[in-house]
């Protein structure tokens, strides 16, 4: 019996280890991009002139359909989330958010209704696996080689996912 409990502690206390400092570490280093950024901003203009592209592709058969969209979160914060476009009616897009909110504290309406004119980005993935636009996510390429040296082996292989 006391096996059992000297066990029980030792499995818990692994499992409590693990969910606040393993799980909780980013596999990536986070990226510090300036908010009037050049490249993203230009990168933010390409998306939003290409949103007809868009829309074409989504219509075609293919892997998935994400675009970056503003979120205010219960800090007033500003944060931009990528979201899976479930369908789109008339000039509107049905999303359900992928990355959670970092400043954002209380319950998460995981499904939204956003103008298509709202995203910042999009991303459509073929049905060969690469991806037509990304644009910011090209200019989250660029500025982690300039800040870390390179890219992590994660990201260099995303990289490669983009036309």
């Amino acid at each position: 019996m006391k096996f059992l409990a000297i066990a029980f502690i030792l499995i818990a206390g692994i499992v409590i280890w693990w969910r606040f400092f393993h799980i909780a570490r980013p596999a990536v280093q986070p990226l510090s991009i300036a908010p009037d950024d050049p490249l993203m901003r230009d990168a933010v203009t390409k998306a939003k002139e290409t949103i007809p592209h868009f829309r074409e592709l989504a219509a075609q058969p293919n892997r998935g359909v994400r675009v970056k969209v503003p979120f205010l979160s219960s800090s007033g914060t500003t944060e931009y989330l990528w979201a899976e476009v479930l369908s789109f009616v008339d000039s509107r897009m049905e999303v359900r958010y992928l990355s959670p909110p970092v400043t954002h504290t209380g319950r998460l309406e995981r499904l939204d209704r956003r103008p298509v004119t709202d995203l910042v980005d999009w991303q459509v993935e073929l049905q060969s696996g690469q991806y037509v636009g990304g644009y910011t996510m090209r200019v989250m390429f660029v500025r982690g080689r300039e800040q870390w040296g390179t890219l992590p082996p994660e990201l260099e292989k995303e990289e490669k996912r983009y036309g």
